[in-house]
């Protein structure tokens, strides 16, 4: 929390921070700032310690959107690869500390409240590179979209893939994100322009244990060059940001039925 309040405090005297609702327009192709440019907090996989960074964040007028890995949720660690062996799958462990828990479904509804996003982060963290067929697709991608539908009480449009790397993409993992989710974050840093970056929105992937130093020429892009190979690969694959979607977004009535 220390290091976090500290990026935080960095962000807000030399960037503007933006909500989940900024991020929405950028994926309409708007952006209603100029020239400003804005950072959105998110967080990857819904552990407990979220919960603690939720409340913080709300304290300081904050919202930000959190990815969660909905099997997680009301489980340990080695209870959530119990549940997915049982199922024949075996689920990416995410930390060797199995006793960790996910947070809870109330404090995932008290994070709602607060008014933060609440995302999808696959079902069983597995990479999606090495996935081609639809049946994997269906368990990894559609079961969490739908649990988390079915969790928050709306439909869930907003997917940040594994590890979120280009390689941890197949094309046929794209194609199918692309025609059941309308909004999707990848992991690799860059500054999100509407016709210019990829349709699969970046982020820098941050840890409490990277430099300071590192952190902030990430943030204020001077080392997105690194990566601008990645971003060009990625425009070529998913399109450019902004692009019109054709998603057909079902209700959270069909969205249960087809859970049960």
């Amino acid at each position: 929390m220390r290091e976090l309040a500290r990026i935080v405090d960095w962000c807000r005297r030399n960037l503007a921070l933006a909500t989940p609702a900024d991020a929405d327009a950028l994926f309409q192709g708007e952006w209603p700032y100029g020239a400003e440019e804005r950072v959105l907090l998110t967080f990857d996989d819904g552990f407990e310690s979220n919960f603690q960074a939720a409340e913080w964040l709300a304290r300081e007028g904050i919202r930000a959107t959190f990815f969660i890995v909905p099997s997680l949720v009301d489980r340990t660690l080695e209870e959530f690869l119990e549940f997915h062996d049982r199922r024949g799958v075996r689920a990416f462990p995410m930390l060797s500390r199995h006793w960790l828990r996910g947070l809870s479904s109330t404090q995932v509804r008290e994070m709602m409240s607060m008014g933060h996003r609440i995302g999808a982060h696959n079902y069983s963290h597995r990479d999606l590179g090495s996935m081609v067929e639809g049946e994997d697709f269906g368990y990894e991608i559609l079961n969490s979209l739908d649990a988390v539908s079915e969790l928050t009480g709306e439909p869930c449009l907003d997917f940040a893939t594994s590890f979120g790397q280009p390689e941890n993409v197949s094309d046929e993992a794209i194609d199918f994100l692309q025609a059941h989710c309308p909004r999707v974050y990848s992991c690799h840093r860059g500054l999100n322009v509407p016709g210019v970056t990829p349709r699969f929105l970046l982020r820098h992937a941050w840890e409490s244990h990277h430099p300071f130093s590192f952190t902030k020429a990430c943030l204020d892009g001077s080392v997105d060059h690194v990566l601008m190979d990645r971003a060009r690969e990625m425009v070529r694959r998913t399109g450019l940001l902004g692009e019109p979607s054709t998603i057909m977004v079902p209700s959270i009535p069909e969205l249960v039925a087809e859970a049960g």
